[in-house]
């Protein structure tokens, strides 16, 4: 088998509800990816899918179909997409960085594998340990009287674990909030904190002992990604987990975190980390220093969410909480069947072949703003 051409479709679609997060990400109101479709010889598509968020990160969407059309599908034409370790290989040597774009090329791959072989694509990853996961609820940055009605909707859909999002607000307002919500609620919910680098490190320490008390379950990310040694610092003195997920993007900025005690916990996103091998590969080194990992997302529709499920489902050193794969309900409307899994906060890990999710052609077609055939 052989890999014959690469279709890009750059979509985009609005959320349901605008989501503010802190004040170096402000406000998003839509949801762009760039989808992947990937041919073969034998008549096999592979679906992929990248998630890029700027100034989250460094890629845009055109950044992304320009990457593979010049960069990748070069290196990928005439290959055997079942040669994923080989196919990394080679691109390791050839692209520098364009994590997404990577990333989306090889969910492609693992989806192609699956179907080649007719099983899931978790098979090659180890095999499923969970064969359903909790969700994890999203809040954005708002009111203490906001956040308990935000909450209050989340704990009625069978909820049992809020992210609530800071970093847009002064501290003092963050720290009232996050209070507000642990005597309101922290006996029945597992309670995490995201800052996305909205802080400086003496706002963060100024979190860590307002809340002394009141805490959180998991505070994320509350300070700049390179700021190592601030988030080490962080971690000796907060009373709770501390989880990178800005900081953790590649294989070595992992190990350089682990080794320097500044994380308890890393948060993978397999669009961030280069799709499901790099992804599995941090995962790995987190289970080798006994730290644990969030299965958590960008704004991504169905195909990022079924790679990030099919890997998330062979881990056994998972958080004890819900994970991110509401993200498809959050939008307006979704061009895959995802959200079909999903029931009272709880997904359901596909049993057919590859990611296990389909796509509409009539939808993606509609949303559709860019195409690119390679």
């Amino acid at each position: 088998m052989k890999i014959t051409g690469i279709e890009l479709f750059h979509i985009t679609i609005p959320l349901a509800e605008p989501y503010k997060l802190s004040r170096r990400y402000g406000t998003l109101t839509h949801a762009n990816a760039v989808i992947v479709k990937m041919h073969t010889d034998a008549g096999i598509v592979g679906l992929g899918e990248a998630d890029p968020q700027n100034p989250f990160t460094t890629e845009t969407a055109a950044s992304v179909m320009v990457v593979v059309r010049d960069c990748i599908a070069p290196h990928l034409m005439g290959q055997n997409p079942e040669r994923i370790a080989r196919i990394e290989a080679l691109l390791d040597q050839a692209v520098h960085g364009n994590l997404m774009a990577r990333g989306a090329v090889n969910m492609a791959l693992y989806d192609i594998l699956g179907k080649t072989y007719q099983v899931p694509t978790c098979t090659f990853l180890g095999g499923m340990v969970h064969e359903r996961l909790p969700l994890l609820g999203p809040i954005g940055s708002g009111t203490p009287r906001q956040d308990e009605a935000a909450i209050g909707r989340l704990i009625q859909e069978g909820y049992r674990t809020v992210m609530i999002k800071m970093g847009a607000l002064p501290i003092s307002q963050e720290i009232e909030r996050m209070c507000s919500a642990a005597e309101k609620f922290g006996d029945r919910l597992t309670i995490i904190a995201d800052a996305n680098q909205g802080w400086h490190f003496k706002q963060a320490l100024q979190f860590v002992e307002g809340v002394r008390g009141c805490e959180p379950n998991l505070l994320e990310q509350p300070i700049g990604r390179f700021d190592i040694e601030g988030l080490r610092h962080i971690r000796s003195r907060a009373p709770f987990l501390l989880s990178a997920d800005e900081s953790v993007v590649t294989l070595q900025e992992a190990a350089l975190l682990a080794r320097s005690n500044a994380a308890d916990v890393f948060s993978l996103k397999v669009s961030k980390n280069g799709g499901i091998s790099k992804s599995l590969a941090i995962a790995k080194l987190a289970e080798a220093f006994g730290m644990q990992c969030l299965m958590n997302s960008m704004i991504e529709f169905g195909i990022t969410q079924a790679a990030s499920l099919q890997l998330g489902c062979t881990l056994g050193h998972l958080m004890d909480c819900g994970h991110a794969y509401m993200s498809v309900l959050r939008m307006s409307d979704d061009v895959t069947d995802f959200g079909k899994h999903i029931r009272d906060a709880v997904v359901t890990v596909p049993q057919t072949a590859g990611l296990g999710v389909e796509i509409d052609d009539q939808k993606l077609d509609k949303y559709t703003v860019n195409y690119m055939k390679i």
